[in-house]
């Protein structure tokens, strides 16, 4: 009984700050997606957190503030005049970011955290929110990594990739444990090296598309250089597109790789490895459709819109039927919106429809759908 208490407790210490939001502030959604890069990041270390704030409900580009109070709360009482240094950057197409170092932030409302406290919490839980608390998100948790840099480091493992099959456009991190690496055929021969610093000599496509470790240029020293994350541990972190320089729509079938030295140069090298792209799925084009197929004037008619583009927003349809004009939002998300209209109710005292008209606007006023929808008569309705 007192562990289930204690659980209680906790899961309303976590979904709740230790001050509660304005009366009268208007809940909206959570993210439709958030995501950092690093793909994989330490507590200590500076991470983009990404969130697609697409469906949420909150006006396209609105300044936003991240309200967060697990592991601490860094704006504790300031609800409805939020600090700058909590204010989102406004990226486009919905999606807001900040960049920050989790243990920097967090130290803003309690200076004694740790690394280890904060791996040891419930995880950054938070809402998204206007700069007076009249609006806010739904309450959610971001991504963080804290369980695949455990599980990587008890594994044995030489290298392992988050994820593991690679998107072109999507950050990428690939953990090392060099105790583990064979380097000159030794497996942990990188201990018998003093060298300065380990970089990524790769390509994509089997080395078609190719990022070299060229020593004698600082810049890609710097751009090939893994990161230092503790330990016999280090990490690289990439968005292929953009780390080899290739167009957003490229799609490779694999990238090789291989880890060397700087001071001393090439010592000498891994042996190669390949790692897998993930096929790319493109989202589909929108599609519309209705049901029934056959639509008479007293069946309940379903309008359905799938697959509608980033920044549709909510859509408004429009039916002209005879001298009757029916106007209404279509409920839903981005993947599938829609709306139901009792044409019993709506077209009663129309005769004679032989069709009604059908218009879809996005928030922006433009014209998605534009249809006629025949009736078949009630005479042919059995």
């Amino acid at each position: 009984m007192k562990k289930t208490l204690f659980i209680i407790f906790t899961l309303i210490t976590v979904l709740l700050p230790a001050k509660s939001w304005a009366d009268g502030s208007v809940e909206l959604g959570a993210p439709a997606k958030c995501w950092t890069f690093p793909r994989i990041y330490t507590m200590d270390e500076p991470v983009t957190w990404y969130f697609d704030m697409t469906d949420a409900g909150f006006d396209e580009g609105v300044d936003l503030y991240m309200w967060t109070w697990s592991p601490s709360e860094p704006d504790a009482g300031n609800w409805e005049n939020s600090s700058d240094f909590a204010k989102l950057e406004y990226v486009g197409d919905n999606v807001y970011k900040t960049t920050i170092v989790p243990l920097d932030y967090y130290r803003r409302a309690n200076p004694n955290l740790t690394v280890a406290d904060i791996e040891g919490s419930a995880g950054f839980w938070m809402r998204l929110k206007t700069k007076n608390g009249a609006y806010q998100s739904a309450v959610f948790s971001m991504t963080w990594s804290v369980s695949e840099l455990k599980d990587f480091k008890e594994s044995g493992e030489a290298a392992t990739a988050y994820p593991a099959k690679f998107a072109m456009n999507e950050p990428l991190s690939i953990l090392f444990n060099i105790e583990n690496l064979t380097f000159n055929g030794k497996k942990g021969g990188l201990l018998d090296v003093n060298f300065e610093s380990l970089h990524f000599h790769s390509g994509l496509d089997n080395w078609s598309v190719l990022q070299e470790a060229q020593m004698w240029l600082p810049e890609i020293v710097n751009k090939t250089k893994l990161k230092h994350i503790g330990g016999n541990f280090y990490k690289m972190d990439l968005i292929p597109a953009e780390y080899y320089g290739v167009a957003n729509d490229y799609q490779a079938d694999n990238l090789a790789y291989l880890i060397t030295t700087h001071n001393p140069d090439w010592a000498g090298t891994t042996p190669d490895a390949l790692l897998k792209a993930a096929a790319a799925i493109a989202y589909p084009d929108p599609a519309f459709s209705y049901f029934p197929q056959k639509v008479c004037a007293l069946d309940i008619l379903t309008l359905i819109r799938q697959w509608n583009e980033k920044t549709s927003g909510t859509l408004k349809y429009t039916i002209t039927a005879g001298s009757k004009t029916i106007t209404g939002e279509m409920d839903g998300n981005r993947d599938k919106r829609q709306a139901y209209i009792n044409l019993l109710k709506e077209l009663e005292g129309q005769s004679g429809l032989t069709k009604i008209s059908l218009k879809i606007q996005n928030k922006d006023g433009n014209t998605v759908v534009s249809t006629d929808i025949p009736l078949i008569p009630l005479s042919d309705v059995e």
